[in-house]
């Protein structure tokens, strides 16, 4: 069998945002064949998105480039929490609690479908041709708009007894010294202080606090406050070290409990961004021993924003008991 027939077996990846939701087909090489985008349309509790997903994937799948190909499983990324059964438990910014999504997309697919928390489908993109590819044990952190992390250990994806393990954004951080509330609800998260919408809090913080330090950055977002750390911008810096702190106790924390090869930092703010890991190693080194952190190495991730629709792939392709093929 050549690899030209091999290819032939492809994968269904969906990465469900907020606000878009990605699509692709993947074969089992690993190799992006197709790759889109639409609407997330949230209304009715996002009762419509399963149809939405299953009109591109057959209106695709029906072009000549792909009319000769052969869905073996579908896998999809979630904002939410998912049960191991692949129930979404709560998705706040769909609308699903307790959502069974698999029910509802087998009635157009005769397909093993994988469904799994956003975080951890980009771990395991990672795991699948990324910087996890050769690690048994990493943890993934994904910091964006929030924090959210996915464990890959003793060479599987972890979950823990219901589906919920790496909630790490919602561990207690901020302890005696709250100072941003999370939108979870609960009262200390690391969440509203070790993400994209951290770094911004503490900028508009040490901007309010000092009216007479100019400032270079212009635009409120993680990526433009990075540029001014690099450019040397005082108050992006002061924004970054008090960001590193909390981050790279959370860093700590990880690798004191799990001791994974390495932390792989991934998500809108640590792309292609080596100043991130510049900022949290010396906190992070701070707080763990010195054989903690000659074992568990804090790295970027490389696969970028497809990690999810990789991590999909993959699942689903795990599920259908195939194996990759090179």
């Amino acid at each position: 069998m050549t690899n030209r027939e091999l290819s032939k077996d492809i994968l269904l990846a969906v990465d469900i945002g907020g606000t878009t939701i990605k699509l692709a087909i993947i074969n089992l090489q690993g190799l992006m064949l197709k790759k889109w985008k639409i609407k997330t349309i949230t209304k009715e509790n996002g009762n419509q998105i399963p149809e939405d997903i299953t009109i591109e994937f057959k209106k695709t799948l029906e072009e000549d480039e792909f009319k000769d190909f052969n869905p073996i499983a579908m896998g999809i990324g979630i904002p939410g929490f998912a049960s191991l059964d692949g129930t979404v438990k709560f998705s706040g910014n769909i609308g699903w609690k307790n959502y069974d999504i698999k029910k509802v997309l087998n009635k157009w697919w005769d397909l093993p479908i994988a469904v799994h928390n956003d975080c951890d489908v980009a771990a395991l993109g990672e795991k699948f041709i990324g910087a996890g590819k050769n690690l048994n044990d990493f943890v993934f952190i994904t910091l964006g708009t929030g924090m959210g992390a996915g464990l890959f250990l003793n060479g599987k994806l972890y979950m823990g007894s219901a589906g919920t393990a790496g909630e790490f954004g919602h561990i207690p951080i901020q302890v005696m010294n709250k100072q941003f509330q999370c939108t979870c609800g609960l009262p200390e998260c690391a969440e509203p202080v070790f993400s994209a919408t951290g770094l911004v809090n503490f900028f508009k913080k040490y901007k309010r606090l000092n009216p007479d330090i100019k400032t270079s950055v212009t635009q409120e977002d993680g990526f433009a406050i990075w540029e001014g750390v690099r450019a040397g911008d005082k108050l992006a810096e002061m924004a970054a070290r008090e960001f590193a702190e909390y981050g790279g106790r959370v860093c700590a924390s990880i690798a004191m409990a799990l001791n994974p090869a390495k932390i792989l930092l991934g998500g809108g703010l640590a792309n292609s961004n080596p100043t991130l890991i510049e900022y949290l190693k010396p906190v992070y080194e701070r707080f763990v021993h010195d054989f903690i952190s000659e074992t568990t190495k804090l790295d970027l991730c490389i696969v970028g924003n497809d990690a999810g629709l990789y991590g999909a792939a993959y699942a689903g392709m795990k599920l259908a008991n195939k194996k990759i093929f090179y």
